[in-house]
């Protein structure tokens, strides 16, 4: 069997696993909704740690619609984990067991193929290019691809740069990562960055991380130091490399035919609901990191701050082909030359 159709298996089995859990949770909001009681109740999922961009967009995004739709909607927001990975959770809401998730972009790019350009390496320079291309025409043409996916991009927020993890040797060079066992994002162009800089590349979902990390199965892994902390991976990892190599993004999405049985006004609430959770996520930034780095140092985990992108930038170079084919040449140099 293909990778392709073994991939779609397990979002398949996840997917299941996921409405079985939703049925006798969420899904009687459907319920509620078709038989007309007021207010609506949506329900709104996400997966991370306590604290997470994730969390704070979507405690933005459920304050300032339930601001906006002043006693006509309720919002059942469930989060850290509670329901499943992001790929059952994608799952979920493509099939309409859940009305809006905030999720990784690197995930939902499993399904919207064009949305993976976030996921080049060393593409932006700044959280502020990544925010600019965001809220641009790139940005926009991203989201004219979800609906034949059974979805609706209503906004996209920041999560941060990725940064490495191990437990054997600090990195510091692509030589380093050589023969480790780096978990990855099940992602394609993830998976060919780690490829391209030496390491072993093992796609893992998220919840299982901690556990193979411990037990010595994986010798590494890579987030956003927010992740990193809040999970807690000072316990079970002694080196953490400031490589910076993936600007991770996160999306809030609606399920298509939830979104579109909506009434306009409606519609124009969901957004400007989402846009203000994006915000929220934009606006946490250095301090939020420099606290976290002090929570890792604490527990015992050596900071390499210095280390040189350009070896690692080379390193990766030879993907720039694969990425036009893609992604297409021209929307890269909209991307680089966006300011």
């Amino acid at each position: 069997m293909s990778i392709s159709g073994d991939r779609c298996i397990r979002r398949f089995v996840d997917g299941r696993f996921f409405l079985g859990i939703i049925l006798s949770t969420i899904l009687g909001v459907t319920g509620i909704s078709r038989a007309g009681a007021s207010p609506r109740l949506v329900s709104l999922v996400y997966n991370s740690n306590v604290n997470s961009p994730q969390q704070i967009g979507a405690d933005a995004f459920r304050s300032a619609l339930l601001a906006q739709m002043a006693g006509r909607v309720a919002v059942d927001e469930r989060g850290s984990g509670a329901l499943g990975s992001e790929n059952a959770i994608l799952a979920g809401i493509q099939v309409g067991a859940v009305n809006v998730t905030v999720i990784s972009a690197s995930v939902v790019a499993s399904v919207v193929p064009d949305l993976g350009v976030f996921d080049i390496p060393f593409l932006f320079r700044d959280a502020a290019h990544a925010k600019a291309v965001a809220e641009g025409p790139v940005g926009a043409a991203i989201a004219t691809k979800f609906p034949d996916k059974g979805l609706i991009l209503l906004a996209i927020g920041k999560q941060g740069f990725r940064n490495i993890t191990n437990s054997k040797r600090p990195i510091r060079t692509p030589a380093d990562l050589a023969g480790l066992k780096i978990r990855l994002i099940p992602n394609e162009v993830y998976q060919m960055t780690f490829k391209a800089l030496g390491a072993e590349v093992v796609p893992m979902e998220f919840p299982l991380v901690y556990s193979a990390l411990k037990d010595g199965r994986i010798d590494g892994q890579e987030n956003p130091i927010s992740s990193i902390a809040g999970s807690r991976f000072q316990e079970v990892q002694k080196y953490l490399s400031l490589t910076s190599h993936f600007f991770a993004s996160i999306v809030f999405v609606a399920n298509r035919d939830f979104f579109q049985g909506l009434d306009p006004a409606d519609q124009a609430a969901l957004i400007a609901a989402a846009k203000v959770g994006a915000e929220a996520t934009w606006q946490a930034g250095a301090e939020t990191d420099a606290k976290s780095l002090g929570e890792l140092r604490k527990g015992g985990m050596e900071i390499i701050e210095t280390v040189d992108r350009q070896p690692f930038v080379d390193a990766v170079k030879p993907l720039e082909p694969e990425f036009e084919k893609r992604f297409g040449k021209e929307t890269l140099a909209a991307i680089r030359s966006t300011h």
